[in-house]
């Protein structure tokens, strides 16, 4: 039979465990800055596909028609960074999405800079030449796209290694002459959603 200060001292027992074992739980507890930094580099992972810069890369439709597609870009909406974006391509989930660049890997932005108000000059380097054909035309409509997205730029110079090349337009026609997005008509797909039928309610 238990005595009366052995049951009681086992019931103290019990109880200053039991505050101990949820005790460390129930505290509040201060995250350091480096783990702080670890959760928010985590929690922003592809955080490429967002931000105010825009650059255009390639989808094939269900006809097999190549069409170039807007996406975003968390980068300054500038010639220098929107151009290094798009020479980057499509990040491994907008490959998942049949996403593609026309654009040789391996070319390189040399400058990216205004010479006029609305036109843009950009050199690159010669891997350029690496695309042939449709996808060469696809490859100079995603930078002409890509830099006309940018507020007051209407027309855009190319130049490789610091020379001045014949681009073609949408049509395979080749020019020297400054390049904008209406060479290219057709070749973007439409953002605008669309039109529901009309109905005629007569009927």
């Amino acid at each position: 039979m238990r005595t009366p200060s052995r049951t009681l001292l086992l019931s103290i027992i019990v109880i200053l465990a039991g505050a101990c074992s949820y005790g460390a739980q129930d505290s509040s507890r201060v995250i350091g800055r480096d783990l702080q930094s670890d959760m928010n580099e985590s929690s922003s992972s592809d955080s490429s596909e967002s931000g105010i810069g825009r650059i255009y890369l390639q989808r094939s439709d269900n006809e097999s028609t190549q069409r170039l597609v807007v996406v975003q870009r968390d980068v300054l909406n500038e010639p220098p960074q929107i151009i290094n974006a798009l020479f980057d391509g499509p990040t491994n989930s907008e490959q998942d999405q049949s996403l593609r660049s026309a654009i040789p890997q391996g070319t390189k932005l040399i400058s990216a800079r205004y010479v006029a108000t609305d036109i843009v000059k950009v050199d690159i380097s010669e891997n350029i030449f690496q695309a042939t054909g449709d996808d060469l035309i696809s490859a100079v409509a995603q930078i002409v796209l890509t830099l006309s997205e940018i507020q007051g730029v209407e027309r855009i110079l190319i130049a490789v290694q610091g020379k001045t090349q014949e681009w073609p337009r949408g049509d395979g026609s080749l020019t020297s002459e400054p390049l904008t997005s209406f060479d290219y008509p057709g070749r973007a797909a439409s953002s605008q959603p669309a039109f529901p039928a009309i109905v005629d309610p007569l009927l």
